[in-house]
């Protein structure tokens, strides 16, 4: 694993120059938005409503042959040579609450998802547990995760997924 941290600012500027970026929906961008606007209702978080409203119309993910960048509410980078495998997952019911209405929903959210249905997790070298990329909110998530096959060596994705795309 590399000790130098990359830049991933400067990794998202790249991928936006080669055109591998894949900026987060329409849908999820507005989602976030309305959030932003129902905390500045509360009047004291009003900075936190701006600065989720800020942050959710900059969300992106950046590939490049070196690494790749993820940005919403923060920015995290990551070398290809630094991951050790990825998992495409689907949404389970626990992730709204568990029950019937978390299962009703997260059905109703795979349905509509076009692309991956779920996160993309992956795992670092070195480190004990996952990351995520929550790519059923990202534009052409397909597109991403064969590019982030392509570029990082790792296999991760079913033969029916990437004939989907």
């Amino acid at each position: 694993m590399n000790s130098d941290k990359l830049d991933g600012k400067m990794l998202l500027e790249q991928a936006e120059q080669t055109g591998i970026i894949f900026p987060t929906k329409d849908s999820w961008r507005r989602l976030q938005i309305f959030a932003g606007v129902l905390t500045c209702l509360m009047i004291i978080p009003i900075p936190l409503g701006i600065w989720i409203i800020i942050r959710a119309r900059k969300a992106r993910v950046g590939l490049t042959p070196e690494g790749f960048a993820f940005t919403y509410l923060t920015t995290v980078a990551y070398r290809w040579s630094d991951i050790e495998s990825f998992t495409a997952s689907g949404m389970s019911g626990s992730m709204y609450g568990g029950g019937l209405v978390g299962m009703a929903t997260a059905a109703a959210v795979q349905n509509k998802t076009q692309g991956l249905k779920g996160p993309l997790y992956f795992k670092v070298k070195g480190k004990r547990n996952r990351q995520m990329i929550p790519a059923h909110t990202i534009e052409n998530s397909l597109g991403m995760a064969i590019e982030m096959e392509r570029l990082s060596g790792i296999s991760f994705l079913s033969s029916e997924a990437k004939n989907q795309g």
